[in-house]
């Protein structure tokens, strides 16, 4: 391709047409409309791929609330970790949506996946059948043979905490318990065979 084009380009680098016939010249234009076009197609195609690989290394993020609650969570592909953040108090019906966006976003990222989860900010509900979605997550989790799970659990209430603590042992993961974000970050650079329950 790019040899005919420099062909067309030498034959009317002088800019004169002495010799050509109407026929060539025709052929010549049809010839570079065909290149334009192709050139036009891989620009296309190349546009959209870079657009997959941004959206590849943002990642997926959902955000969400209802009357009483409300989560943030972000994945970030490139680093291979979740984090999450809930406040207020969960009924059936946002625990169900909050376990919906976080599986749609673990879908953006790799098995062996950090999570880290703030919940220092959420209230007891007392509805058991919030165990159901923990335990959906927990359970997709764990089908990501997900590397570590790190909750942010200063002013945790006891009945979650026995709860998520109880449905996460039954499918074999540990959670490890920090204060801040900045303790968090720490045990992310920490080998995992340094670290201690």
């Amino acid at each position: 391709m790019d040899s005919r084009l420099s062909g067309i380009a030498e034959k009317y680098r002088k800019n004169h047409l002495d010799g050509l016939g109407e026929e060539e010249i025709l052929q010549d234009i049809f010839n570079l409309l065909e290149e334009v076009d192709e050139r036009e197609k891989e620009i296309s195609w190349a546009k959209r791929r870079i657009k997959e690989l941004e959206r590849e290394k943002k990642g997926e993020s959902k955000v969400g609330r209802t009357r009483t609650a409300m989560w943030a969570i972000r994945g970030f592909t490139a680093e291979n970790r979740l984090y999450v953040k809930m406040a207020g108090e969960f009924d059936y019906k946002g625990a169900k949506q909050f376990s919906n966006h976080i599986l749609t976003v673990l879908d953006s990222l790799r098995s062996e996946c950090d999570v880290i989860v703030d919940i220092s900010r959420i209230r007891e509900n007392g509805d058991k059948k919030n165990a159901f979605h923990i335990r959906k997550v927990a359970c997709t989790l764990a089908q990501m043979n997900v590397s570590r799970v790190i909750r942010i659990a200063e002013g945790m209430p006891r009945g979650v905490k026995e709860m998520v603590d109880g449905i996460f042992e039954e499918v074999g993961l540990t959670i490890f318990d920090v204060s801040t974000l900045n303790d968090a970050s720490d045990l992310l650079k920490k080998e995992k065979h340094h670290l201690r329950i």
